[in-house]
């Protein structure tokens, strides 16, 4: 399977935005927290996930940040070869662990690059699913934007975390490095942050058990006679 490298003209921008990032978590390619396959202590977790995704079988899904992957190839096993998973990480060392992860998948893409660079169609995506990347958006109205850009009509965005917000807030301001200022926004501030891109919070869970799960939708907008747009 071969790790690809998005070349088009905006890479420099982004490549640039996240370069301290990138570097970080190079860093931690081998930390345990980032290679830990998700295991039966995560099971409610992953269920509830599974619930709120919907049936997968030959859907299209983007996962920005996957990291060595241990989302991507649950996902890859949930679509199936009739779906297709578009996944992404700014972090060579990562995306490169993903890729080997998911070697079996020939329905999974794994991309060494900013989500913002990929070149995906209005509207050719079922699902995003943003798994303990959100925080690490620099520009979060940009990406947002480009989310709601990709999302078919009927489609959703997931942000997930497996802690609550105030673990993983917690976790990032002690960390002293450059994640310290990565923060999950409050309710009030990611549904004012949504709305702008045109989606809609549909479901909000900020459990100390289960973690966080925010689940947001296209705002349908009807014209004059109910036509849909």
């Amino acid at each position: 399977m071969k790790l690809y490298a998005e070349e088009k003209q905006p890479q420099s921008k982004f490549s640039s935005l996240y370069h301290e990032q990138a570097t970080f978590f190079d860093s931690q390619a081998e930390v345990a927290w980032a290679n830990v396959r998700y295991g039966r202590e995560y099971a409610s977790k992953l269920e509830r996930l599974a619930w709120h995704c919907g049936p997968l079988a030959g859907r299209t899904v983007l996962e920005p940040g996957c990291g060595t992957g241990r989302l991507t190839e649950w996902l890859a096993c949930a679509v199936g070869p009739t779906g297709f998973v578009h996944a992404c990480d700014i972090s060579l060392r990562m995306a490169r662990k993903a890729m080997r992860r998911t070697h079996d998948y020939a329905h999974a893409r794994v991309s060494h690059t900013a989500m913002e660079n990929l070149n995906l169609g209005k509207g050719s995506v079922d699902l995003v699913v943003c798994h303990q990347v959100f925080p690490h958006f620099k520009d979060k109205p940009v990406a947002l934007g480009y989310m709601a850009h990709v999302l078919r009509p009927d489609g959703a965005l997931l942000i997930v975390h497996f802690e609550s917000r105030r673990v993983i807030n917690d976790v990032h301001r002690k960390a002293g490095t450059v994640v310290m200022d990565d923060l999950l926004p409050n309710r009030g501030q990611i549904e004012a942050l949504l709305n702008a891109a045109g989606l809609q919070i549909r479901h909000y869970s900020d459990d100390p058990g289960l973690g966080y799960l925010l689940k947001a939708c296209p705002v349908i907008r009807r014209l004059s006679g109910g036509r849909v747009w």
